[in-house]
């Protein structure tokens, strides 16, 4: 899907980390589940806005992120419907891609203020293809 059909803003609402554990080792490499909430919560002609909710945590348990904010979609109505088509390959809506691109960033300084491990940048797309899972974009919580 080209970037010059559609844009996307995201406005962050809350960005949240906590650890979950005192004790930090470095010879684990942590692995991630995530739980999302994406949910359309206004349509134009040509714009649409969708809230969402990101929980990731660490297993074993040393880092809980908690993302939440509305992302706004503009340009042509098949162009954002074709945003919430789900990507073949990954099993994952393209719009919460662009999401996560977005906020990456504001993860992974977190997680180094906080001397605790990050999610990789393309940590949804590989969580989804190891896991097989499907996930619809009306689904109101996707396990990964």
């Amino acid at each position: 899907m080209s970037s010059d059909e559609v844009r996307v803003d995201v406005k962050l609402f809350n960005l949240a980390g906590a650890l979950t554990s005192e004790t930090q080792r470095d010879d684990l490499e942590p692995t991630f589940d995530v739980n999302v909430k994406l949910e359309e919560i206004e349509r134009g002609v040509d714009e649409a806005a969708f809230k969402f909710a990101i929980a990731m945590e660490t297993k074993p348990s040393i880092v809980r992120f908690d993302v939440n904010g509305v992302a706004k979609v503009y340009g042509k109505s098949e162009d954002i419907d074709r945003l919430l088509e789900v990507d073949p390959e990954t099993k994952v809506p393209y719009l919460l891609k662009r999401i996560y691109q977005r906020i990456f960033i504001s993860i992974f300084l977190l997680s180094g203020v906080m001397n605790a491990p990050h999610p990789p940048p393309d940590f949804l797309f590989l969580s989804i293809k190891k896991t097989g899972e499907e996930m619809k974009p009306a689904e109101a919580d996707g396990k990964v």
